[in-house]
């Protein structure tokens, strides 16, 4: 294992540098509400402890599953989610092929809601029974944001099903039945603070995903459109399979009372693109030297918990944890009206028109760094006391690293050529040949070339093409200078 860790001078600007990539995995072409359209949005790296040079790349692609990729960028296996719907010879080509037995979610009151992978993780050396000598086995956990339900692969390239294959108990449970509403004053929707039951079929199910190593893994868990996140407990279950259980909870405010620059009070919240859509959260990770839980709320910012393993089962989380907003955070908006939706509008320059949500706010809240929406986190290292720590910033498609003790000192930045709205990213700190000396670095690349045609297929629009990108962490790594 590789442990850097830069203590320099914070830089006061986001640097331009731009790094080429190694490679580039083929483009996944996206079409609207096609059945198992493939969207790439979160890689994991596993590494293959026996041949480092056979590990592999597992990334989740939503409502075409899950793709496991080797070192050279080939896809070697695509999975469609358990729960998925037919796939005929006329739709949009999916990763996994043809489907010929749709099987909705099990929660689904329509009939009509389909498993859709968004976050991968790996978890190492995970026991498989309760018995002395139970069989260990390093495992992909995925968030099914489709069924609400966290899903287990074992992953073993001599396995002729494999590399990955499915072991998640018949009757895991839901991960987040019930969902706390926060409403926003600035923009009502007729909402009730509190805790109310939730409809899988709602989609405010979980999300974003991040595991913690152990004896037992630990998985935490955001959910879609809320500002809850759950830690989960693996566990082994019947026939060699895995479950988990619930054993702590986080509610973020979503709304912030705040001061201006003449010290001034103002209630505020970040837009919302729907009145009932809350901020939202994907972006997590532990860094496990300091027990500390970071968390990226997309329109908020970067959160910091310290000592997650001695808080309570149930935790409230303010803007005391807050250690760098995003540039956006307090400002002035203008929420403007566009069928069921709105149009977001920071700083507005024109004045609003009627029916535009006008809500107040002050520059002087604001993040320097990070542009809204953020995104992946990963942590690169870590000593006692302090972290080294990767973002990456939707918004304008940058990545950024922080060197995060008492508090989050911005170190640099940079771009990936040819990436755009980028969602996830990770970094594992183990040396893969020549290529990758300081290890590996996957970012998810939401602007990838589109195909020869974007003609419709069998009536389904062209909506977009994602890929995954493999980077030398070196030369990451060279744009924070000397």
């Amino acid at each position: 294992m590789v442990l850097i860790l830069f203590v320099g001078t914070a830089t006061t600007g986001v640097a331009q540098t731009v790094v080429q990539p190694v490679l580039r995995t083929a483009p996944l072409f996206n079409y609207e509400d096609a059945p198992a359209t493939p969207d790439a949005d979160d890689p994991a790296i596993w590494i293959n402890l026996r041949n480092h040079q056979q590990s592999l790349i597992i990334g989740t692609a939503k409502d075409a599953g899950l793709l496991a990729y080797d070192l050279s960028g080939n896809l070697v296996q695509a999975l469609f989610p358990p729960n998925a719907p037919l796939v005929g010879l006329a739709d949009p080509a999916t990763p996994a092929g043809l489907n010929s037995d749709a099987t909705p979610c099990v929660d689904s009151a329509s009939g009509e809601t389909f498993g859709r992978y968004n976050n991968v993780d790996v978890a190492y050396d995970v026991r498989l029974g309760n018995r002395p000598g139970a069989a260990r086995v390093d495992v992909a956990i995925v968030s099914d944001r489709g069924c609400d339900r966290v899903r287990f692969f074992k992953i073993d390239p001599s396995d002729p099903d494999g590399p990955l294959v499915d072991i998640t108990a018949r009757n895991v449970p839901r991960v987040f039945p019930r969902r706390y509403e926060q409403p926003s004053v600035l923009q009502p929707s007729g909402a009730v603070e509190g805790w109310i039951d939730n409809p899988v079929d709602d989609q405010n199910t979980v999300y974003g995903l991040t595991v913690v190593q152990g004896q037992a893994p630990t998985v935490f868990v955001t959910e879609r459109e809320r500002g809850l996140i759950r830690q989960l407990v693996v566990e082994p279950a019947q026939g060699g399979t895995l479950s988990y259980h619930v054993v702590r909870t986080f509610l973020f405010d979503t709304s912030f009372d705040l001061r201006d620059e003449h010290s001034v009070g103002y209630a505020w919240t970040a837009c919302r693109e729907a009145a009932l859509e809350e901020p939202q959260s994907e972006g997590l990770v532990v860094d496990s030297v300091n027990d500390t839980l970071f968390v990226a709320f997309e329109t908020i910012g970067l959160y910091k918990l310290p000592r997650v393993s001695s808080l309570p089962a149930f935790v409230t989380v303010g803007k005391d944890r807050l250690i760098d907003p995003v540039k956006t955070f307090g400002v002035a908006y203008h929420a403007i009206p566009d069928d069921d939706e709105f149009e977001c509008e920071y700083a507005p320059e024109d004045p609003p028109e009627p029916g535009d949500v006008v809500a107040t706010g002050s520059d002087a809240n604001a993040g320097q760094f990070l542009e809204a929406d953020l995104e992946g986190l990963s942590v690169i290292t870590s000593v006692p006391g302090q972290t080294l720590m990767l973002a990456s910033s939707q918004g304008d498609s940058s990545f950024h690293f922080y060197l995060i003790g008492g508090n989050a000192r911005h170190l640099g930045s940079f771009l990936v050529d040819g990436v755009g709205d980028t969602d996830g990213v990770h970094y594992v700190p183990v040396p893969l040949g020549r290529q990758y000396p300081l290890g590996l670095l996957v970012v998810q690349n939401g602007e990838a070339p589109e195909p020869p045609t974007t003609d419709p297929v069998n009536g389904f629009e062209f909506d977009g093409s994602t890929q995954f990108l493999y980077i030398d962490f070196v030369d990451a790594l060279k744009t924070l200078g000397d």
